[in-house]
């Protein structure tokens, strides 16, 4: 369940959270495929599923229209699967998709099948995890919204994450190897009032639901988040 570690909501309702699930050792496989067939409910859509290939856990990107719903939803959906042990939900405030994001291309045959394929031989998927000093919240995320594309770099997403335990703001982005990841980290790392970083390389990821429908969704939250305030993390005990 949901504890009461968060909370106000104020003037935003619809949110995008990141649901980090920690899967029992050598389940890792069993587990995800159960994920992967996760399908939406009135309240609650799940956007990407991936592999964190630091722990052989799952990382899943859910959009919900309100706290409750997504309490339920992962209740019945995710804490069900016998092989998840643990929850970390994170929400994300002024989630944005960048420009490069139209980097993306989704075929309209795969479209019409409700599958959205992500994936790419040749980019890898990352997810940086920023923590920022205090004061400079706004500085760095304006500063993250301005960078631009390059060859070997594609930004793909930000937003903040409410502040929690271990970071302030998160970046999506593909990069064509490890030393471009690397050369793409130590631009944010040099950003004034960009603390520390942590970047998680997600080794396998999949739309489960259209590009469109996904800019559709973040669209509207992102348009609803400049009249939203504060919320913390959350964590989902066991």
């Amino acid at each position: 369940m949901l504890n009461n570690t968060l909370v106000n909501f104020v003037g935003a309702k619809e949110l995008i959270f990141i649901i980090i699930c920690d899967v029992k050792s050598g389940q890792d496989e069993a587990a995800y495929r159960q994920m992967e067939k996760l399908r939406s409910s009135e309240a609650v859509t799940p956007l990407v599923i991936g592999r964190l290939f630091e722990g052989a856990d799952v990382m899943l990107l859910l959009h919900s229209a309100d706290m409750e719903s997504l309490d339920d939803y992962l209740i019945e959906n995710v804490r069900s699967v016998t092989d998840i042990e643990e929850l970390v939900v994170v929400p994300i405030y002024e989630f944005k998709l960048l420009s490069s994001f139209d980097f993306m291309v989704e075929p309209a045959e795969e479209e019409s099948a409700g599958t959205t394929p992500l994936e790419s031989e040749d980019l890898l998927f990352f997810m940086a995890k920023i923590d920022v000093a205090p004061t400079k919240d706004r500085v760095v995320y304006e500063r993250v919204l301005s960078i631009e594309p390059t060859d070997e770099a594609i930004p793909l997403m930000t937003g903040h994450t409410f502040h929690s335990k271990e970071f302030d703001l998160v970046v999506f982005f593909l990069a064509k190897s490890l030393e471009s990841a690397w050369e793409f980290v130590k631009a944010l790392r040099v950003i004034d009032g960009v603390w520390d970083t942590e970047v998680n390389l997600i080794a396998h990821f999949e739309g489960l639901v259209t590009l469109k429908r996904f800019k559709e969704l973040v669209s509207a939250v992102s348009a609803r988040g400049s009249r939203g305030r504060r919320v913390g993390e959350r964590k989902v005990a066991k």
